[in-house]
């Protein structure tokens, strides 16, 4: 039973101990609550000692079990389960959005465009019946140019519009084939996008309830689509969730987007959006008072292993002073 809570006291650099070999030795809740008697120290003092380690051997085990039960009811999520974390696939696709000479707003492509002004200039040609166009009209069609360029300018277009690209973006990073729009990578990626969209939004407008809510439920819809695709294609999954910057804590456990979580995650800076009660306040405080605990029989731990390989001296207790 006792060996199964070593892995506890090797968490950290503190709970663990190079012997004289150089190898790391496992600090166990006996080796803690180590007592060193003396060989000539009366009987009677002996198993008072005694007794004293087989009390706090039980005391380490339960003050562990309890601080490992809070732990995990505390714990959090290894990445932001909205966010994720910066894997390069949003940089990219913000980049591509600010990119003023392949793309332009409202759907249109630079290619597009040139056909566009290609034709306008053939079709002026032909109203004045010329082959080529003289030099005042040429001008005009500049003009004309320089004036679409700025209207389809990406600065000079909204958010709506650069999500629907942003979308596009997504989509073919993703797809499985040409114009693949339904496979669950593709639908997760989409909803990735939306949600860094609607963050930006709720981020500058918090009080925007009807926006926070939409972005709730599309945090939910990724983790039912991802959820069914680790069940599907487990390798697709952790491909996606990979590139997406999520982790598999992130899908699988239950998670919801509330003031908690904006408040840990500091999406409005350091504002305090939840007082803890009393009850609340009491288990915090109970948690932190139970890894002071396991922190400092890590410490004794380490100090007793030392002094099992001679590198300190044993601190004889009851010794028998009679000569």
């Amino acid at each position: 039973m006792l060996k199964s809570f070593a892995r506890l006291f090797t968490s950290g650099p503190s709970a663990t101990a190079a012997s004289s070999s150089g190898s790391a030795t496992k600090i166990n809740p006996k080796l803690a609550a180590k007592q060193f008697i003396a060989e000539d120290a009366p009987r009677n003092k002996a198993r008072i000692l005694r007794r004293k380690e087989t009390r706090l051997k039980k005391q380490i085990v339960r003050d562990v079990n309890n601080f490992k039960k809070l732990s995990q009811r505390n714990e959090r999520f290894s990445v932001d389960p909205v966010l994720g974390r910066d894997t390069g696939f949003m940089t990219r696709v913000r980049m591509e959005l600010g990119n003023d000479e392949s793309r332009l707003a409202y759907g249109y492509s630079r290619e597009e465009f040139e056909k566009l002004v290609y034709g306008a200039e053939k079709v002026a040609s032909g109203k004045s019946g010329l082959d080529s166009i003289n030099e005042a009209t040429r001008q005009v069609e500049e003009r004309k140019k320089r004036a679409l360029l700025t209207i389809l300018n990406l600065k000079n277009t909204n958010t709506k519009d650069k999500r629907k690209m942003a979308i596009s973006i997504a989509r073919k990073e993703f797809e499985r084939f040409d114009g693949d729009t339904g496979s669950s990578e593709v639908q997760a990626a989409v909803a990735t996008i939306k949600i860094h969209f609607g963050m930006d939004h709720i981020k500058k407008f918090p009080k925007d309830k009807s926006h926070i809510q939409a972005v709730r439920e599309l945090v939910q819809q990724r983790q039912r689509i991802l959820k069914y695709l680790k069940k599907d294609d487990p390798e697709r999954y952790y491909y996606t969730i990979a590139k997406l910057g999520l982790a598999d804590d992130c899908i699988t456990k239950e998670f919801n987007m509330g003031r908690q979580y904006f408040q840990d995650y500091k999406v409005w800076g350091d504002k305090q959006l939840i007082k803890l009660s009393k009850k609340q306040q009491l288990k915090a405080d109970k948690l932190t008072e139970l890894q002071k605990r396991v922190e400092s029989y890590n410490q004794l731990a380490k100090v007793n292993h030392e002094i099992l390989e001679g590198k300190r001296p044993a601190p004889y207790k009851f010794k028998n002073m009679k000569k």
